[in-house]
């Protein structure tokens, strides 16, 4: 007998009867194949906790996308995929490289893991760097509102968003299954194709995954882009990208061991250069690079970015390996990983990353009745940027980090806490001249918070954390010109110093940074009847020291130097063009203060209608009041109308993004629009046994021009105007 790792488990709680991990994956009869909503149980996966907590026993906001609904909302990025939930939006860099935002903050805050350890490429340092999770063969995402440093370190003093796939089985699948699935769409001229396959062999479990995905430059409304030039398409914004997957793992009745290798490759259009810059480029350059790329689209088109990443994985799990140890557990991960991005056929600029993580977790037997895990996390980071382009350059990354959570029960209160010491090494060993180019910090954080069930419907929940976080290595040691998000770039070591109207000398700055340190507050609400579920949220979050990119109202040209200083003197000033510079943002540190609410509902009309709505809500400033922090989300509602039918399944939807006028300096409003969207599920009660499902979805049916405040393309990217999808999903 095998024994179920805990880590894997699939809890549901359901107002009546048990549910297995089978019943979501098969259908028995033509009457399952109507999945209706109300019938489904909540699905809870707690890979992203060592210790068996479900949605609604967490004390800190957690959510899971699994299904049919991870399936429905999937897109190309991570950012876009999880966009519609309460308290995410996106980074809406065009659709290639989109990251996910949570609760207004995003980057180095957000941690994004693969199987719960980090994914291994450069998205948290810039916006057009893509995450390299691929949600189109997951299983479920996983989504930890607020501070989750305990577990994951400081980069995820903002959250955690942690996808999970079956590469690395720790538990047998009783024989072989598969899936597969197709997808087009008119707006960009989609083409994608996905396989999965597990299967046992005796005491062994092998896995297979693989995607390949084609679209062209998406179709937006007719608008004027920052420059005057009327578009109806979002130039250079492209995807073509591939991977696959490949597992093993051996069963025994202590434990599992498994290892897994992943491959994937991406080229994408990095949208937003104009033909100013890429004239300035031409000249530069001339016609030595003319006709070098073998694809004819690429030689057409402006600056894209090619990046792949090996990726190799090892788990291994044992069941009371020691007296008062329950499991033991350890996570592996090297990451190979390379991004270029390429104007005129050739490298402007190239950013490679190697990184290992190591998670050792042992979960103790109760300590005078506190439940626990403990362990020890270990992440290294090489990032070498070179080139042109290069606005970062060469850093490493070490942080080792303890940490411990406990539970336990108390009547109708489950309280809930942890501790987390890190040490984090940053260095940047080409930066001789500074005083900062080695940095140390020892961020410390804890979490206490508990549930309490004040009936068999009503459930509350409150969690207090303090969080402290590193500042990262782009974050610190930017210098250069930032051309994806069409800045230029200072870090905290640097400093600006103003000698004349036009000019202004980059100098090592005289105060050392510190660790972002956050006080978090969330209150939570679950109300569950057999018709009403109501969820709500209210957080408040105290950052001192908070990390953020200021707009200074410096042009990049008024920018000097302290060694090329004496070589141009005062003349400097008077040889600019600043029709050729780019603004300059200057990271720099202050107290601030972040709050607002995520509100969902549903109501079962009767068993074939129900009414969904939402809506969340951020508000972010200094904490003196005096300023805005930039590119914060705007407020939005929405509701969609479901119908379930006997084997099939619709919805009507519309999402209001309401206007964002508290802006930083030097930011401009973003309108408001409203997007109206459809979808039509359908389930051939024939193929019930086959898992079947055909699908058509219509998405902003009356082709709204909306603008994403969050997004640094705000200008020369809309999102995406009408679109009509169809695909199939199927297992075997």
């Amino acid at each position: 007998m095998f024994r179920r790792h805990p880590l894997a488990i699939v809890i549901a709680a359901a107002v009546a009867g048990s549910w297995t991990p089978l019943a979501i994956a098969q259908q028995e009869s033509a009457e399952n194949t109507i999945h209706k909503e109300s019938d489904k149980p909540e699905v809870i996966v707690i890979t992203a906790s060592p210790l068996a907590r479900t949605q609604i026993s967490s004390a800190q906001p957690v959510s899971v996308i699994a299904g049919d609904e991870l399936r429905e909302q999937h897109a190309h990025t991570l950012g876009e995929t999880l966009e519609n939930e309460p308290g995410i939006s996106s980074t809406h860099f065009a659709g290639v490289a989109s990251s996910p935002i949570i609760r207004g903050l995003d980057g180095p805050r957000v941690k994004v893991t693969q199987n719960g350890l980090d994914s291994g490429d450069v998205s948290r340092s810039s916006p057009d760097h893509a995450v390299t999770t691929e949600t189109s063969v997951a299983e479920q995402i996983e989504i930890l509102r607020g501070p989750a440093t305990l577990l994951y370190g400081s980069g995820a003093i903002g959250g955690v968003v942690n996808v999970v796939d079956n590469r690395i089985a720790q538990e047998a699948v009783g024989g072989s299954r598969g899936f597969y699935g197709t997808r087009f769409d008119t707006a960009s001229s989609l083409r994608e194709a996905t396989l999965g396959f597990t299967a046992d062999h005796k005491d062994t479990v092998w896995h297979f995954d693989g995607f390949k995905r084609r679209s062209d430059d998406y179709d937006v409304p007719a608008f004027t882009n920052d420059e005057g030039e009327t578009e109806d398409t979002v130039e250079n914004s492209f995807i073509d990208a591939q991977g696959a997957n490949f597992g093993f793992s051996y069963l025994f009745d202590g434990g599992y061991a498994g290892v897994a290798y992943g491959r994937l490759e991406q080229e994408y259009g990095i949208p937003g250069h104009h033909h100013g810059h890429e004239e300035e480029h031409e000249d530069e350059h001339g016609d030595e690079h003319e006709g070098e790329h073998a694809d004819e689209n690429m030689e057409e088109a402006g600056p894209y970015a090619e990046l792949w990443q090996n990726r190799i994985q090892f788990h291994a799990g044992l069941y009371q390996p020691w007296t008062g140890i329950e499991q033991a557990e350890v996570r592996y991960g090297f990451t190979d990983y390379q991004h270029q991005e390429i104007e005129d056929g050739s490298p402007a600029s190239t950013f490679q990353n190697e990184q290992n993580e190591l998670r050792v977790t042992l979960t103790h037997e109760p300590l005078a009745g506190w439940n626990g895990a403990f362990g020890y996390h270990y992440f290294d980071q090489d990032l070498n940027a070179f080139g042109e382009e290069a606005y970062t350059p060469p850093s490493t990354t070490t942080r080792h980090g303890l940490f411990w959570l406990v539970e336990q029960q108390f009547g109708d209160l489950n309280w809930q806490g942890g501790l987390r010491y890190e040490q984090v090494d940053v260095d940047a060993p080409t930066l001789v001249d500074n005083a900062y180019s080695s940095l140390s910090f020892t961020p410390l954080s804890a979490s206490i918070g508990f549930t309490y069930q004040a009936t068999p419907q009503l459930q509350f929940a409150a969690n207090f954390s303090h969080a402290q976080r590193a500042p990262s290595g782009s974050e610190l040691f930017s210098d250069g010109t930032h051309l994806a998000t069409q800045t230029y770039e200072l870090g905290l070591v640097y400093e600006l110093h103003q000698e004349g109207e036009h000019e202004y000398h980059v100098e090592a700055n005289d105060r050392a940074p510190v660790e972002e340190k956050s006080n978090n507050i969330d209150l939570g609400m679950h109300f569950e009847t057999e018709h009403l579920h109501l969820q709500a949220n209210l957080f408040y979050n105290q950052v001192d020291d908070y990390v953020f990119g200021a707009f200074t109202g410096v042009n990049s040209e008024d920018l000097m130097h302290e060694d090329d200083h004496d070589e141009h003197g005062d003349e400097h000033a008077d040889e600019h063009d600043h029709g050729e510079g780019l603004p300059v943002i200057a990271f720099t540190q202050r107290d601030v203060e972040l709050y607002g609410y995520e509100l969902s509902g549903k109501y079962h009309l009767n068993e074939r209608w129900e009414v969904e709505a939402f809506s969340d809500y951020i508000r972010a400033r200094t904490r003196d009041g005096a300023e805005n922090l930039p590119r914060i989300p705007t407020q939005r509602f929405g509701t969609d109308v479901h119908y379930l039918g006997n084997n099939w399944r619709a919805s009507l939807g519309y999402t209001y993004y309401a206007q964002q006028d508290r802006i930083a300096i030097n930011e401009e409003p973003t309108a408001s629009y409203g997007l109206v969207d459809a979808k039509v599920s359908w389930f051939p009660a024939a193929l019930a046994e086959h898992n079947i499902s055909l699908y058509a979805k219509a998405e902003n049916l009356t082709d709204e021009l909306g603008f994403v405040h969050t997004s640094f393309l705000k200008e020369d990217a809309p999102v995406r105007g009408r679109n009509f999808s169809i695909g199939i999903r199927g297992e075997f």
